[in-house]
């Protein structure tokens, strides 16, 4: 799938939400330009799998953009995206850091966990290159590890 296709498919997903959503909190929500700027206890790695298990960041967990669209071509819901989020480990209580090829992904898979409920969002506004020697990512599991409980939030705006 296009990056573009997915980006835009997002704001078309986001319409159908017709509840309002909290005041977005700049610490809630943030883009940072350096992984050193974001205070993580969770790393979410959206390149695809052999990149992120060849190297990512410490802890860091391989969640490609693609596992955010169903076989039709469409984004899944929110109660597979709960479940998704599970299977890396994600109860909605913690802060993540999103990283990924670009900054368009970063901020799509970024703006989604928000919506899901995630607590806190980093989204690395920068193409993730991961340093000589790093850590390969972990690939996410086939069933829940934990149960996403986080309430979910209406529409957002990236722009604020």
């Amino acid at each position: 799938m296009n990056r573009r296709a997915f980006s835009v498919g997002l704001v078309k997903w986001c319409v159908v939400l017709t509840f309002s959503s909290p005041a977005l909190s700049a610490d809630d929500l943030m883009s940072v330009a350096h992984v050193q700027d974001a205070r993580q206890t969770h790393v979410i790695d959206t390149r695809d799998v052999e990149a992120c298990e060849g190297a990512s960041l410490p802890g860091a967990r391989c969640l490609p953009t693609n596992n955010f669209v169903d076989g039709s071509g469409n984004h899944i819901g929110f109660h597979a995206l709960r479940w998704l989020l599970g299977t890396v480990g994600l109860s909605g209580a913690e802060h993540v850091l999103i990283i990924g090829n670009t900054r368009e992904e970063t901020r799509t898979v970024g703006a989604l966990l928000y919506q899901a409920g995630q607590m806190q969002v980093s989204m690395l506004n920068t193409p993730f290159i991961a340093t000589e020697n790093a850590p390969g990512g972990e690939t996410r599991s086939m069933s829940r590890e934990v149960i996403f409980t986080a309430p979910m939030r209406g529409n957002i705006d990236l722009n604020q």
